[in-house]
């Protein structure tokens, strides 16, 4: 090997050594199995050298950190194949970075997110799920941050408010055909999200054709045993199953509860829990048996009764997640049928009657 080749062939190695580790063996370990149980192109984590990443931009704070958009400069990898994630990448590219203010909640999420890519990978996909690229700190304040694909249409519950005037049944179905279908994927591979509300499902919209689609974020609290503790979903209350507020433990049907609340948002543009304002009287109403209230004419009849049966009282009575997507898939599909239930329905905003006892 000549000096010159020694030389490059020594940068080469020091930038892949680089893109591999980043001094944490406890990361780089989790990083490296997720490189050795790729399966797809899209399904591993990696390094992000902080210096990759310019244009940082507050978009909100939580609880456990702060999230920013930020632009990536090389953008992901075209493949999970070593050489390639050097060479081979996407390019410049807008991304999500979520930084957590302690190392515990990171490394916790980061597990979650781990396990959460490697058993959907190998049941059936990550399709509608948020996709994760990897991990980054920050060289200011040394905090670790998840980097993710950017949205560019942010939140359902914000994308249903800034379009209310213009959304279609269409776009509608097609948002939640989007959910049940990454709900979908994380039940087929044995997981539970946890957390499922309209802060947590992400739009993407087409540019040239507004289109929407729907991918379901946060993982914090995905596993796949039903061991998730309900106080830690105190904030999301409107959402909750009434059996987790009766201290039972969090299963696959918790979900299919919280995906018909927000069928009921979707349908509505209100938040379930606008008309109370105290969580003690919230969580009374749902173990009650009381749903929101809501406009009768303003679904048709076929929606309005699976969204009774996701939030019915009795968890055995809800649907399974494979019956939602199919269902959805068959409204979207036949949407501009003569016989179609949701082609004439008026664009509308309501104002709800608050929570009602019983079926309204």
């Amino acid at each position: 090997m000549t000096q010159l080749n020694h030389e490059k062939f020594l940068k080469i190695l020091a930038r892949l050594l680089k893109n591999i580790s980043c001094g944490n063996n406890q990361i780089d370990e989790i990083i490296k199995a997720s490189q050795r149980n790729s399966i797809d192109d899209d399904d591993f984590l990696e390094w992000i050298e902080f210096d990759k990443l310019m244009n940082f931009k507050y978009i909100s704070r939580g609880g456990i950190g702060e999230i920013y958009s930020a632009i990536w400069k090389d953008g992901p990898p075209k493949s999970v194949d070593i050489f390639d994630r050097l060479y081979n990448r996407e390019g410049k590219c807008i991304i999500v970075v979520k930084y957590f203010k302690n190392n515990k909640e990171f490394f916790n999420e980061l597990i979650k997110i781990y396990k959460m890519i490697v058993a959907c990978s190998r049941a059936s996909g990550l399709e509608n799920l948020t996709r994760i690229y990897g991990v980054t700190r920050n060289d200011e304040n040394e905090n670790y941050g998840i980097v993710m694909k950017y949205l560019n249409s942010g939140s359902l519950e914000k994308y249903l408010e800034d379009n209310w005037e213009i959304i279609t049944w269409k776009k509608k179905l097609g948002i939640l055909k989007d959910t049940a279908h990454g709900l979908l994927k994380l039940h087929d591979a044995g997981l539970i999200h946890g957390d499922l509300h309209t802060r947590n499902i992400m739009i993407s919209t087409n540019l040239y054709d507004q289109h929407p689609t729907g991918y379901i974020g946060d993982f914090g609290l995905c596993r796949t045993d039903e061991s998730i503790d309900s106080k830690q979903l105190r904030n999301v209350i409107p959402y909750m199953a009434p059996e987790l507020l009766s201290g039972e433990k969090y299963t696959k049907k918790a979900d299919i509860y919280s995906f018909g609340l927000i069928m009921y948002q979707v349908a509505t543009n209100t938040r379930p829990d606008r008309y109370r304002h105290y969580k003690r009287d919230l969580a009374n109403d749902i173990l009650n048996g009381r749903r929101p209230g809501f406009v009768r004419d303003l679904m048709p009849r076929c929606y309005e009764n699976l969204m009774r049966n996701c939030w019915n009282n009795e968890k055995r009575s809800r649907p399974k997640t494979e019956t939602l997507y199919a269902k959805f898939c068959e409204w979207e599909e036949n949407y501009y049928e003569l016989n179609s239930p949701f082609k004439n329905f008026r664009l509308q905003r309501i104002e709800p009657s608050g929570y009602c006892n019983g079926y309204v």
